[in-house]
């Protein structure tokens, strides 16, 4: 996955799961969607620069460090101990997030990268070459590659869509309210 199916489809889920969670529990969770968007891709937020780029002599793979389920755990203990002190929900939002990042990836496939370091502190190297192209190409011959891109899009653009009708355009920069 690219960019938007992760975009979207952590989107999606957060909102399906805040709007269950009002109708069903009675529990008024109000989530901070710029925090989800950020988590979504946080991943390769940090991860690309690093492993692909000002690394990649060293690395020589897009996914390190924040695509293991340490990272991921870590954000989200955090984050419940945040939520039990404080009552704020942010840094487990972007557990949460990251963690739907790793699913959307199928991190389960490369375990040495996912269960880093308990399987060793050396990460896999991804073969050289232009991967970005070779993804480029994925995104239009794959359909597993370009129909959660898809979807993604759908889901990003419904919500950009409706905030601007809605004329939330504040609401949403300043709280993250969809």
């Amino acid at each position: 996955m690219i960019f938007f199916g992760h975009l979207g489809l952590t989107t999606g889920a957060m909102k399906i799961y805040e709007k269950v969670s009002s109708e069903k529990y009675d529990i008024k969770t109000k989530l901070d969607y710029r925090v989800i968007l950020i988590g979504s891709i946080l991943p390769d937020i940090i991860d690309k620069p690093i492993g692909a780029g000002i690394f990649r002599g060293i690395f020589h793979n897009s996914r390190i460090f924040a695509h293991t389920l340490i990272f991921s755990v870590s954000l989200l203990l955090l984050g419940g101990y945040k939520l039990y002190k404080s009552n704020k929900n942010k840094i487990l939002l972007l557990g949460i997030s990251s963690s739907i990042h790793l699913i959307l990836d199928s991190m389960w496939l490369f375990p040495s990268i996912l269960l880093w370091p308990y399987l060793g502190f050396k990460f896999p190297i991804r073969a050289e070459g232009d991967w970005l192209k070779s993804d480029f190409i994925r995104l239009i011959t794959d359909p597993s590659y370009f129909i959660p891109e898809l979807i993604g899009f759908c889901i990003i653009g419904y919500y950009f869509i409706r905030v601007i009708k809605r004329k939330k355009i504040k609401e949403f920069i300043l709280k993250g309210e969809l």
